[in-house]
């Protein structure tokens, strides 16, 4: 039997990396004993320091006082013992380097160390959620909770249930992440890159074969996202910004393939393999799509964009919004609201169709498909059933 949340009291976060310190902070904060384990000690040393760091900007920004923030200091414990920390922890947050191998072996000690009725989580941007569930003898207790960085800052938390996933799990998690301050979405189904990124990859593909294929260039389609279409970068400066463009192609070349729903299998655009070999990483390597030898911002004129059409960029993403609704992945409600806060869009996907019409979305979703009649991409493009139901009778999502 599963922990609810009126008996939570103790936190574990396993981890003490940028994310890990994030979210002990963040439950230190709410009021939880928590611990924070690693097995470097040096790293704990940072994290405290870092923690300490972050809870003074809390202060001076007016989020907390400083006696707030002086007791969450006190209930946090900082250990490499990886029974103390979890022992008697109700709630469990890994939060180790991604890698599906090193979650797997963390999550084998967890289940023989924790208390039997704890939840134990995974913080995740992609991984396989079944696979680590699957390690332990408790599979519907584990849940995965996607945060995003910084968690300080950060208000939304996804949480992706696995077909092991038993429904009090998911809600005691959505209801401690609330407690947390923070805005939990749940998706149902353990799908490659859930809910937020999964919307994020059209954003950034389409575009890449536009200008593959000299139908428009980089700063023409980032001007129209972003000082257009409102988003907080276009599509190319924050493939940059991200290093996107590395973890695609390299996804790409380790076979990372599954037989998960709606899993990607299809061949990454040809630009950014071009660019990959050049070393052209993005910020960190001082080049991606654009250059940044000689500054620390692309160069993207306003009025570029302004002949641009962005539902050429849109259709995509609500074709795949849409479908996570037809296949029962997540809310129209969840969709939207992961990206308004997990992307900081202006709007969510669904509520874009619904503003423009499906009939409209289903043209240019169509218009998009045709141009991939030589890819591998084109079934992946095509519009989906529930999107040409909306088309044809006129529905809409709210």
């Amino acid at each position: 039997m599963v922990v609810g949340i009126s008996d939570i009291e103790t936190v574990a976060v396993i981890g003490s990396g940028e994310m890990g310190r994030g979210i002990a902070a963040v439950a230190s904060l709410a009021g939880y004993e928590t611990y924070i384990n690693d097995i470097d000690e040096s790293q704990l040393v940072e994290a405290k320091e870092q923690i300490q760091w972050s809870y003074g900007k809390s202060v001076e920004n007016g989020a907390a006082t400083e006696a707030e923030t002086d007791a969450a200091i006190e209930r946090l414990t900082f250990t490499t013992d990886l029974e103390e920390a979890v022992g008697d922890a109700d709630f469990v947050t890994e939060a180790a380097v991604e890698q599906q191998s090193v979650k797997e072996d963390i999550f084998e000690n967890l289940d023989e160390i924790a208390p039997e009725d704890a939840l134990l989580t995974t913080n995740t941007s992609g991984l396989n959620i079944t696979q680590l569930a699957e390690t332990t003898s408790r599979p519907g207790q584990v849940i995965g909770t996607h945060w995003f960085n910084p968690p300080m800052l950060m208000e939304l938390v996804e949480v992706i249930m696995t077909e092991h996933t038993v429904d009090g799990a998911a809600d005691t998690a959505e209801s401690i992440i609330r407690s947390f301050d923070k805005t939990p979405i749940r998706c149902k189904i353990d799908i490659p890159s859930f809910i937020v990124n999964r919307l994020m990859r059209p954003y950034g593909e389409e575009p890449a074969w536009m200008v593959y294929r000299g139908e428009h260039s980089i700063k023409e389609i980032d001007s129209a996202m972003k000082f257009k279409a409102g988003f907080p970068m276009g599509p190319f400066e924050l493939a940059d910004y991200t290093g996107g463009l590395q973890v695609r192609v390299e996804a790409e070349q380790d076979h990372l393939k599954d037989d998960r729903p709606m899993s990607y299998d299809t061949e990454v655009c040809p630009i950014l393999h071009q660019l990959y070999d050049k070393g052209r990483y993005g910020r960190k390597t001082n080049a991606g799509y654009y250059d940044y030898t000689d500054s620390d911002e692309p160069d993207i004129p306003v009025d570029a964009g302004q002949g641009f059409d962005s539902l050429l960029v849109w259709a995509p993403i609500i074709n795949e919004a849409v479908k996570m609704v037809q296949n029962e992945v997540a809310s129209v409600e969840d969709i939207d609201t992961g990206a308004e806060l997990g992307g900081n869009w202006p709007t969510g996907p669904l509520k874009k169709c619904d503003e423009v019409g499906a009939d409209v979305v289903l043209e240019k979703v169509t218009e998009v498909a045709n141009r991939h009649t030589d890819t591998d991409k084109v079934a992946e493009t095509l519009p989906c059933d529930l999107l040409v139901e909306k088309a044809k009778n006129g529905g809409t999502f709210y």
